[in-house]
C-alpha cells in the first residue's frame, strides 16, 4: 500500500490495517464471513481471494467491492497477485493453473487465458500441485514467478504465454514470494504448507535470489542467499 500501513488477512475471515511502528491493528476494514486466501494489494486497490472469486476494494472506501472477477476455473482459488504497472492480475489455483487477465490501455489486444504451470507426474501419471504463490516482476511488464507446493519457483512471460525458466527446487513447498522495488531480487519463503501428509517438516527459511538474466530467455546467473526465521 502507498503509505506506512500494512494490509493483512487470513482464516479469520477478517481484513486488518496496520501501522508498522505500532503494535496494534489500526482497524478492521471488515468481516468477509468466509475464509480468505489470498490479498494483493495496488495503490489503493485491494484484491481478496475467496472461495473461486476475487472481490477488489477501494482502501479508501471499503463499506462494498466496487468490482468482483469470477475464476474461469472450477476450483477454489490459492492465491492472486495483482500487476503495478496497469490493471491486470493473476490468480492460481489448488489444482496447477494460473489464470491471467491484463488490460493494457494503449493496447487493444488485452491479455486473458489460462494454462497448467505445474503440471507434474508420478509413476507416469500427472498429479495436481497447488500453486502457492505469484508474483509480478515490478519493472518488467508482463513477467511474473509462481510457486508451487513441490518447491518448485517458475519465470513466466505473460505476453508471449513462455516458460521463462524454472529454478532449482527448494528444499520444501513454496510458500510466499515477493520482488524488492527494482524487480533484481526475488524473496522466496520456503516451509511446510501442510497441505499434504508427506511433507517434509523443516524450519522455515527465506532465500533471495538473483534474477539477473532470467527474462531474456537463457537461464539466470543463480545466487541463493538464506536465513531461517
Amino acid at each position: 500500500m502507498e503509505t506506512c500501513h500494512v494490509i493483512s488477512a487470513g482464516l479469520d475471515k477478517k481484513v486488518m490495517s496496520w501501522d508498522v511502528r505500532m503494535a496494534n491493528p489500526l482497524m478492521l476494514f471488515r468481516n468477509l464471513g468466509a475464509e480468505i486466501e489470498s490479498i494483493s494489494v495496488s495503490g489503493f486497490d485491494l484484491m481478496v481471494a475467496v472461495g473461486a472469486a476475487v472481490n477488489i476494494y477501494d482502501l479508501r472506501n471499503f463499506e462494498r467491492a466496487v468490482d468482483l472477477k469470477e475464476s474461469s476455473m472450477d476450483v477454489g482459488i490459492r492465491c492472486v497477485a495483482s500487476t503495478s504497472y496497469t490493471r491486470g492480475y493473476a490468480i492460481g489455483s489448488i489444482d496447477g493453473r494460473v489464470a491471467v487477465e491484463i488490460s493494457d490501455p494503449f493496447n487493444l489486444n488485452s491479455i486473458r487465458y489460462t494454462f497448467r504451470c505445474h503440471p507434474k507426474t508420478k509413476g507416469g501419471k500427472e498429479h495436481l500441485v497447488s500453486v502457492n504463490d505469484i508474483a509480478f516482476n515490478p519493472l518488467i511488464g508482463g513477467t511474473f514467478v509462481t510457486g508451487d507446493n513441490e518447491g518448485y519457483v517458475t519465470a513466466w512471460d505473460a505476453h508471449s504465454k513462455r516458460k521463462l525458466h524454472e529454478f532449482p527446487r527448494y528444499p520444501n513447498s513454496v510458500a510466499s514470494l515477493s520482488y524488492n522495488h527494482a524487480g533484481q531480487l526475488l524473496a522466496v519463503a520456503s516451509s511446510y504448507s501442510y497441505q499434504e501428509a508427506n511433507e517434509t517438516e523443516v524450519p522455515p527459511q527465506i532465500f533471495i535470489q538473483k534474477m539477473d538474466g532470467s527474462y531474456i530467455g537463457h537461464s539466470p546467473q543463480v545466487s541463493r542467499d538464506s536465513s531461517r526465521k
